[in-house]
């Protein structure tokens, strides 16, 4: 027996046989074409993956974990709700995974990485706010 790229195993007598992949495996694959996705066209990537999973568990475990390196990675900027404001999705900025502050309103906007949505504002704690030696060249810039 031989594997081939499709997954197949020849048996001797040239029969083609399915080797199934593990959900750890397609979650894995599915993981990397979200995280390669072009900025901008990961949702649509998304709805192709979901649609070839048909497995809601292994979509939403692998979604939760590429979304949010995507979303940093491409510096995504969302609308604060019901502000004109918008905050970037970066990794300087994040409070937590779900949580990134925008300086200029000292405001931590709550972030659906999946939907790439900010569901909520809160006020951000001093502790949260960049020092004022830090804040005179970010406002300086």
């Amino acid at each position: 027996m031989h594997n081939n790229s499709r997954g197949r195993v020849a048996e001797e007598d040239g029969n083609q046989e399915e080797a199934e992949l593990s959900e750890k495996q397609k979650k894995e694959i599915a993981k990397w074409f979200l995280l390669n996705a072009p900025a901008g066209e990961i949702q649509y990537v998304a709805k192709d993956i979901r649609s070839v999973l048909d497995d809601d568990n292994v979509y939403n475990a692998a979604a939760s974990e590429a979304f949010p390196s995507h979303n940093k990675s491409h510096l995504l900027s969302l609308k604060l709700p019901g502000k004109s404001e918008d905050v970037l999705i970066t990794s300087f900025g994040e409070i937590n995974e779900n949580e990134y502050i925008e300086p200029r309103t000292a405001q931590v906007a709550r972030v659906d990485h999946v939907k790439q949505v900010c569901t909520e504002v809160r006020p951000a704690t001093d502790e949260e706010l960049p020092s004022p030696y830090v804040e005179d060249y970010r406002y300086a810039l």
